[in-house]
């Protein structure tokens, strides 16, 4: 049986050699080339097999992947750190983030979380995101694309507060700012609501009185409203 296994996996290496080198190369544009100049050719071309700088054929042989769509090319790449990019990106762009359990380089597993969690506005991936400041964007993104201010309570204080506070603006609902736990910072939500939707009202819900004066002054001197 291990003979029979050994055997499948020889033909299928053999099998995708043969797609990566596109067939016979001995006579093809990129041979006459020598150097760097002959390894970007036959990259250009995707003959991966026929590149000589390990750090060049592993970029073919990920782009290869990618254009086929197929995560078993990249089990062709050498260096760990390239096969975890080929996966991630496979991940990407089939849109199965089951791959990124697969990967084990921490930078682009969180790559992976990242983007299928962004890509798709699921929160639940960020939170497997290991970097705090990877994590943090994530959320915020996902907060702001979907105006979601649940999801800027996973971010430090101020950062949530700046995450509210853009969402206010977007859905111009100053109840909003209520959210927000800096009082100077609700303040200066109300002032941009008031100025966002044009209702002097909101002039008085400011609890400090010189931006409530530079509040009213702003209306009256575009003539705005009824002071």
């Amino acid at each position: 049986m291990k003979y029979f296994i050994g055997i499948l996996l020889i033909g299928l290496l053999f099998v995708t050699a043969c797609n990566l080198t596109g067939g016979s190369v001995t006579s093809d544009e990129c041979s006459s080339l020598e150097g760097p100049a002959k390894d970007d050719c036959y990259l250009e071309i995707n003959k991966c097999s026929m590149i000589k700088s390990e750090i060049v054929r592993d970029s073919c042989v990920v782009e290869l992947a990618m254009q086929k769509e197929d995560i078993a090319v990249c089990d062709l790449v050498i260096s760990e750190i390239a096969e975890a990019r080929c996966v991630k990106e496979i991940a990407v762009i089939s849109n199965d983030h089951a791959f990124c359990s697969e990967i084990n380089d921490n930078y682009w597993k969180n790559n992976c979380h990242y983007e299928l969690a962004t890509n798709n506005n699921k929160e639940v991936y960020c939170s497997l995101i290991n970097n705090i400041e990877f994590k943090d964007k994530c959320f915020e993104k996902i907060a702001l694309e979907t105006e979601n201010t649940l999801l800027c309570e996973f971010l430090d204080e101020k950062s949530s507060d700046a995450c509210i506070f853009s969402i206010a603006k977007s859905k111009l609902d100053v109840k909003i700012c209520e959210q927000i736990t800096n009082s100077l910072t609700v303040n200066n939500c109300r002032y941009k609501l008031a100025k966002l939707t044009n209702d002097v009202e909101l002039c008085d819900s400011l609890s400090f009185s010189d931006m409530r004066q530079v509040c009213q002054e702003y209306f009256k001197e575009n003539n705005l409203g009824d002071i």
